[in-house]
């Protein structure tokens, strides 16, 4: 893998950041101490990111559009819808840290030895961020005709995003209850499609490239792109969950949270399903379950199909001919950035 997605991203990721930070400035220009004090947490949690969703909106934009100034605040919009969307998941997971830093439930709770005042604090700021993402957008481009079309594939992600994140609740439960559910793998699948490959690949690349006018068709290549390669990239996260090191979070905690991934719904359908049902759910399990992965083929299965699916999304990229060669190579070694990862 050459740089070139590399440097596009450093020098992306620097100018949007001073975006971010001048949003994070002003949004703690609160007079209300009360609310002042929740807007810092907020604020505080909308930094350090690795901003590959917000580049992304940017690089959509910049396939049609080197000029890319335009789609900074569009970004900048995604990223806060980002931070929006994950306190409400750190809620559902119930983690206390992100990007390093106490989560809003988890602060609150610790502050006010209140689970339930946490709980609705973290509720009530992803829901303020989710709103403030939309408002960013209104303000920035109340002039331009493409507003609506922003706006609505914008709700799309949204929607998707919440679709994905309910199965992902729903499923595991139902699984761990012995509440029939047909076909898993297959919802699996739309687990993966709806909750990474839409709100992390599809999403971000479309509203860059809606921004600059792009048409139906370029929209159905990207589209197509951007679904083998998240969907690559989720099976990915779920074999380093198990089998990485330094991933940012424990290694394992998918186990413990009865995490519904292609590795369980392989193995459901194998002899040694019972014998992973005596340790998928509980603490400190982890060796015995990479074993029964190993052993029943769902490792090896999984990483067929990581390699089937971002060799699919470099084939469509290939025969895209209306993306020029220098974004070409970088989209392809952004693909190879992904691949290549270890956390």
């Amino acid at each position: 893998m050459d740089d070139t997605f590399l440097n596009y991203y450093e020098k992306t990721k620097n100018e949007l950041n001073k975006y971010i930070n001048n949003f994070n400035k002003e949004l703690i220009n609160e007079d209300n101490e009360l609310l002042k004090e929740q807007l810092e947490i907020f604020s505080n949690l909308n930094s350090d990111g690795k901003l590959i969703r917000g580049i992304l909106v940017n690089l959509g934009y910049k396939l049609l559009n080197e000029d890319t100034s335009y789609s900074y605040p569009l970004s900048l919009a995604f990223e806060v819808f980002q931070t929006a969307i994950l306190v409400h998941d750190d809620i559902i997971d119930n983690d206390e840290i992100r990007r390093g830093k106490t989560t809003v439930h988890a602060y609150n709770y610790n502050k006010y030895n209140s689970k339930e005042l946490g709980t609705n604090i973290g509720i009530c700021m992803g829901n303020f961020g989710l709103y403030k993402a939309n408002e960013i957008i209104s303000k920035n481009y109340i002039n331009d005709s493409n507003l609506g079309n922003v706006l609505n594939c914008f709700n799309d992600i949204v929607i998707k995003t919440i679709k994905g994140e309910l199965l992902d609740v729903i499923i595991p439960f139902r699984e761990q209850n012995n509440l029939e559910i047909s076909n898993l793998e297959d919802n699996i699948m739309e687990i993966y499609k709806l909750k990474t490959a839409y709100y992390t690949i599809v999403g971000p690349l479309s509203l860059g490239l809606i921004l600059a006018n792009a048409s139906k068709e370029q929209l159905s290549d990207i589209e197509k792109f951007g679904y083998y390669t998240g969907v690559a990239f989720q099976m990915q996260d779920d074999l380093l969950g198990i089998y990485g090191e330094d991933i940012g979070k424990k290694v394992g905690s998918d186990i413990e949270e009865y995490k519904q991934t292609i590795l369980y719904s392989y193995t459901k359908n194998t002899k040694y399903y019972d014998e992973l049902l005596k340790y998928y759910g509980k603490n400190n399990t982890l060796e015995k379950v990479r074993k029964i992965f190993d052993i029943s083929g769902a490792k090896k299965y999984t990483e067929d199909k990581i390699e089937e699916y971002y060799n699919k999304s470099i084939d469509v990229l290939d025969n895209i001919n209306w993306i020029n060669n220098i974004n070409k190579e970088i989209m392809i070694n952004f693909v190879k950035y992904l691949k290549n990862r270890k956390k």
